[in-house]
């Protein structure tokens, strides 16, 4: 929080404690029931005034609740309401900056207002308009960005210029299309000319699913299509963006004509941040082995990039004694690693994840020029204050969370004094110590996929559904040769690249590479590598990542405390209710929960919606094989299913099929639109037309014991939201 009473020079005594030095010894001594709890509080306020340097860390947590607050509602909050409740809490904090434990209490809740307003604000900055229904025709624009698949397709974003009769004002801001056409160009920054087809962001296939809509409101996607031809070129690449985007894919195409094939599509991937064209099964097996996060150039990368930039440039001007010993050439390395990281993060595409870890590494290095500890707690709270500023939606995204939650519980565990003891210990560098140096190395590499693989373990399941069982090995395996040759030769390369001696650097990362990708696959073939887990409820999260913040950012004994919602976290975690009956946004699909407590699919397409589905279920079959079931029964008309003991639940494709399966089935899921006559005639419980799903979206339904048919729509949990289209009225 941004308030301390030691900084604001306050006497902890205000608390009515004397402060941890003068903790009694009577703590662990046999108490009598009565002199228990007095004794507890006293030790709990003692424990917390012994904290006061940490109260800082806890800042972001409460910004984050602020921003939690803003997603969680269901209407959008007005600009004018945040501001006030920001000045308000700014006030109270003035107000009782002199009274210790209110100061604290007011600025959590002024930190929680600083959140909550730069949701706010952010949503209203890049607000833009949405394309309203899905549209053929025309469009010239100015291409923001392009990446290639593997399949040679192209991945472009577009800045819209025209679009047919599409009135101007209503033109998204920005476009994504899939290019796939025969030996189609397309240049970053250039204008061009094709024929496209735009849909709207698409819905969540689940009311609990991934909102692509909301992420790409805050992108300023307005549309997603693909395109009918090839584009045609109408002015050329112009300005400082297009050079960079151009520079970009000139590197990532020379890196992927030296190296070649999937070990080149890799390479790139981690220079240049084109992930496009990394075959799924490469992918695959990544995840498998717990190494995906290589891909994703953040803090890993950015510290052996920047680092091995850092070391280069201090060791070369050590080479001048006359510059070692009269000037302070680490400060003048540290400068020089700051705008060696900002190239990487220009060429790398400048995600979001590239951006947090950008900041962190340029605090780490301004620490250095400072004369501070580079690596520090703080260092890491300040940079999230930062992104929480700058990005607030990037607080519920899957990077944000598991790049943080593993910084800050490696930094909690090297901190803590049994680890520090062993790592500040003699150390001798002699061709005799080599043996113990490298087991050192490699036990640091253990203890920090450990500790890291902990800290983002139940955020990864939370969000993929995914436990890599054997990621310890994969990365004891992969990681030394990332950091040893990989990245080292990446930086040699992109240095030796203006002179065209960039070859040698090149192939020996590709060898890198390649050992890399041996690693993932051996590994992922071991049995059991990568399991999938069913979809937990936010509230066992949020217990975890409470749990796991008290034991990071408090120092006192009291930080073990931590374990109890971890537990209970972890015991909530398969706790969430399952939907017995599925719909898909456009009532394409149906799933029903059979008797044995899987779910049997109508068919196997649309395959993405199916896909999601069985992994929010944990179920790791497929789609087609989900659609082989026993009770399922399709035909032209529609599809029926029927197992004893439960309720019969129809699909029907035609009016005639309504008709027929109101009169023996309870739940009848119309894929057309049903006459009022007809429903009113219906003996169904329950009666959902194709205009439900026009209106609300994705659907489950759940059996209540009281035999009631409760009805969750996507539309309900995603509420009045600027990036949800409102059409009609809510049923």
């Amino acid at each position: 929080m941004p308030y301390s009473p030691r900084a604001q020079g306050t006497s902890l005594t205000g608390w009515g404690v004397a402060g941890a030095e003068s903790f009694p010894e009577t703590y662990g001594a046999r108490l009598t029931p009565r002199e228990a709890p007095a004794a507890a509080l006293n030790w709990i306020r003692r424990s917390f005034a012994a904290e006061a340097d940490r109260y800082f860390l806890w800042t972001p947590v409460f910004m984050a609740l602020g921003i939690g607050t803003y997603f969680s509602l269901p209407f959008e909050p007005d600009i004018l309401p945040a501001l006030m409740a920001l000045a308000a809490t700014g006030l109270l904090l003035w107000g009782v900056r002199r009274r210790p434990m209110m100061a604290l209490c007011a600025a959590a809740l002024f930190a929680t207002a600083i959140g909550f307003g730069a949701a706010v604000w952010r949503a209203e900055r890049v607000a833009a308009p949405v394309l309203e229904r899905p549209l053929s025709g025309t469009l010239i624009g100015r291409a923001i960005s392009v990446e290639k698949t593997e399949t040679g397709a192209l991945l472009a974003v577009i800045a819209p210029q025209s679009f047919s009769s599409h009135a101007e004002d209503k033109l998204p801001a920005k476009v994504r299309l899939n290019i796939r056409i025969r030996d189609a160009a397309l240049r970053p920054g250039a204008v061009v000319e094709l024929r496209a087809r735009l849909m709207p962001p698409p819905e969540p296939v689940s009311p609990r699913g991934f909102d692509f809509a909301r992420q790409a409101w805050f992108q300023g996607l307005g549309a997603v299509g693909f395109a009918y031809s090839a584009p045609v070129e109408l002015e050329a690449p112009d300005g400082a963006d297009a050079w960079l985007m151009s520079l970009r894919m000139t590197i990532g195409d020379r890196i992927r004509g030296v190296i070649g094939g999937t070990s080149g599509a890799v390479a790139a991937a981690l220079i240049t941040g084109e992930r496009a064209g990394i075959p799924d099964d490469v992918s695959d097996d990544l995840r498998s082995a717990g190494i995906y996060h290589v891909l994703a150039i953040s803090g890993l990368h950015m510290v052996l990039f920047a680092g091995s930039f850092f070391w280069a440039v201090r060791a070369a001007l050590a080479l001048v004694p006359g510059l070692a010993l009269r000037y302070p050439i680490k400060k003048w390395a540290a400068a020089a690693a700051i705008v060696g990281a900002s190239f990487y993060l220009a060429i790398s595409g400048g995600a979001i994840a590239t951006q947090r870890a950008w900041l962190m590494i340029t605090l780490m290095f301004i620490a250095v020029m400072l004369d501070r500890p580079a690596l520090s707690m703080r260092n890491v709270v300040l940079a999230a204050i930062l992104v929480l500023l700058w990005r607030p939606e990037s607080l519920i995204g899957a990077g944000f969370q598991m790049s943080f939650a593993a910084v800050v519980a490696l930094i909690a565990f090297y901190e803590s004094d049994m680890v520090r003891r062993w790592t500040t210990g003699p150390r001798g560098y002699g061709l005799a110590d080599w043996p113990r140096l490298a087991a050192a190395y490699t036990l640091g590499i253990a203890l920090t996929s450990i500790v890291a693989g902990a800290a983002t373990g139940a955020i990864a399941a939370f969000h993929f559904n995914r436990i890599a069982i054997h990621g310890l090995a994969g990365n004891i395996a992969a990681m030394p040769v990332v950091g040893i040759v990989v990245m080292p030769m990446a930086l040699a390369a992109l240095l030796l690249m203006p002179f065209g001696l960039d070859a040698p650097a090149l192939w020996a990362m590709g060898w890198g590479v390649s050992t890399m990708l041996d690693v993932a696959n051996e590994v992922a073939s071991w049995g059991g590598a990568d399991r999938l887990v069913p979809a937990a409820p936010l509230h066992a999260l949020l217990l975890v990542t409470l749990g796991g913040l008290w034991m990071a950012l408090w120092r006192e004994r009291w930080r073990h405390a931590g374990v109890l919602p971890i537990v209970i976290g972890l015991a909530l975690w398969n706790s969430a209710p399952k939907p017995d009956i599925m719909i898909d946004r456009d009532a394409s699909l149906l799933a029903v929960r059979a008797a044995d407590g899987r779910i049997a699919l109508t068919s196997s397409p649309p395959d993405y919606a199916a896909r999601q589905w069985l992994r929010y279920e944990g179920d790791s079959r497929s789609p087609r094989d989900a659609a082989r079931v026993e009770h399922m029964n399709c035909d032209a008309s529609g599809c029926v299913y029927a197992e004893e003991g439960r309720y019969v639940v129809a699909f029907p494709a035609t009016l005639d099929a309504v008709a027929e399966d109101c009169g023996k089935a309870e739940v009848v899921v119309a894929r057309v639109p049903v006459p009022y006559r007809l429903k009113n005639e219906c003996g169904a419980l329950l009666l959902l037309d194709w205009f439900h799903f026009w209106r609300n979206g994705a659907t489950e339904l759940t059996f209540a014991e009281d035999g009631r048919i409760e009805v969750k729509t996507a539309r309900q949990a995603r509420g009045n939201r600027p990036w949800v289209q409102q059409r009609g009225r809510a049923q």
